[in-house]
């Protein structure tokens, strides 16, 4: 691929968003399998998802408003937003993870990795019409 090419990609809002969402997905899900393998049996699933949710949140905070939406209003009240939008599908996490994992029986982590390919669409519109939305 060409460098102008790259460039014309790069320009996309919502092609950055799937770049940076999957770097976001990759990073989270790393995390959780980090605290998965390590912590979870001694923890739980609920408590395995908040540490997991604590260290991915900035992270993805600085990739989508920095890369994606490019914003350059004050951080502060869209990290606020972020965390209102973040939170609310993180709790749709928290209810619906054990849930299915006490009504399927399957692994946790594979679970998670349905939820997030779910709220990958969810996240880029609340993202895009609330948190960062001009």
């Amino acid at each position: 691929m060409t460098l102008p090419r790259l460039a014309e990609l790069y320009a996309n809002e919502k092609l950055r968003f799937l770049a940076v969402g999957g770097w976001n997905t990759l990073v989270g899900y790393l995390v959780f399998l980090l605290f998965h393998f390590t912590v979870e049996p001694h923890w739980g699933v609920m408590a395995t998802l908040v540490a997991s949710y604590c260290v991915a949140l900035p992270h993805s905070f600085l990739t989508q408003r920095l890369v994606v939406f490019r914003s350059q209003r004050h951080w502060f009240p869209e990290f606020g937003r972020f965390v209102v939008s973040n939170s609310s599908i993180f709790i749709a996490n928290l209810l619906l993870l054990p849930l299915a994992k006490a009504v399927t029986g399957a692994n946790t982590a594979l679970l998670q990795a349905v939820f997030l390919a779910v709220s990958t669409v969810a996240s880029y519109l609340v993202h895009k019409y609330f948190t960062f939305s001009r």
